[in-house]
């Protein structure tokens, strides 16, 4: 029996050792975030090929480049905390990071910590990845290191004018109307559309513009406001026109719509009312008045 006091310490230890494993296991299995699915938003082919399988790192799409540009300018001082989560919005709103709660985007409820303005610097600068800073921003969040306000999706008059500038403007006209439009003319642009955008006068819209025609598939996944849709053929002829769309239902799936596999060069989105205020039918034509 004069043996036993001798082993309780590295049994303990051993014990311990265990139990510190177990942990890092268990925290290891809550902070890995989910495989993300990143899928069309505002105006992109509805495809999506991932499987469960996969790793993420992988396959996790790149961020647009304007979230990581005001990343850069966030750590500068140079815009506010609030116009920084407009980028996390983002993220979080095509499965980025995936979260469990309902958030107002409108502000942070506190200010996000200053030190994290070092991994947020480090991640613009590329010296970590997108997954490594997706992860970050996944364990912050769940854990209310940075806390949102409660439920609801409401966007202010600045929010929408620091998104319109990820976009290049051009002039168009359909009918005998004449607008002045924000161009998505590249994946993050088209990815990105009107969402968390407020709505836009009957002179403004948004051109989708792809770069062969191809059949298209739209959606109103994280729209503010209900639109009108018009597609148009690589010589401006209308093929299709969708009136009065709803934005989707967070509860429900999120409703697709095409022009029948048809052919698409460009897609027009309006506020919606526009196609039956300015009589606009199968024989409108559309014309690129000034390009970006």
């Amino acid at each position: 029996m004069a043996d036993i006091p001798r082993l309780t310490t590295p049994i303990k230890a051993i014990a311990t050792g265990l139990v510190f494993l177990l942990a890092l296991s268990i925290f290891a299995g809550y902070a890995a975030p989910q495989v993300n699915f990143l899928s069309t938003v505002s105006a992109q082919p509805a495809t999506n090929n991932l499987s469960a399988s996969q790793p993420q790192e992988q396959f996790l799409p790149p961020i647009p480049g304007w979230i990581k540009n005001n990343s850069a300018l966030w750590v500068q001082g140079k815009i506010t905390d609030q116009q920084f989560i407009l980028g996390i919005r983002y993220l979080v709103a095509n499965n980025y990071i995936p979260v469990f709660s309902q958030y107002n985007w409108s502000g942070p409820a506190k200010p996000i910590p200053s030190w994290f303005k070092n991994p947020a610097g480090w991640w613009a600068e590329g010296i970590v990845s997108d997954y490594d800073f997706t992860e970050s921003l996944q364990y912050l969040l769940d854990n209310n290191v940075i806390m949102l306000t409660g439920s609801g999706t409401e966007t202010s008059l600045q929010d929408t004018a620091i998104l319109k500038k990820n976009f290049p403007t051009g002039r168009i006209q359909v009918g005998n109307v004449t607008l002045d439009v924000q161009v998505a003319d590249t994946p993050d642009r088209m990815t990105e559309g009107l969402q968390f955008q407020q709505p836009l006068p009957y002179t403004q819209g948004m051109i989708f513009v792809f770069s062969e025609p191809q059949p298209v598939a739209m959606w109103m996944k994280d729209m503010q406001f209900p639109l009108d849709m018009i597609w148009f053929d690589s010589s401006g002829n209308v093929i299709h026109l969708e009136k009065n769309l709803p934005p989707c239902d967070p509860a429900l799936p999120c409703q697709v719509y095409d022009s029948g596999n048809q052919n698409t060069k460009y897609v027009l989105e309006v506020t919606a009312g526009f196609v039956d205020k300015f009589h606009i039918t199968g024989n409108s034509r559309l014309t690129i008045m000034k390009n970006p």
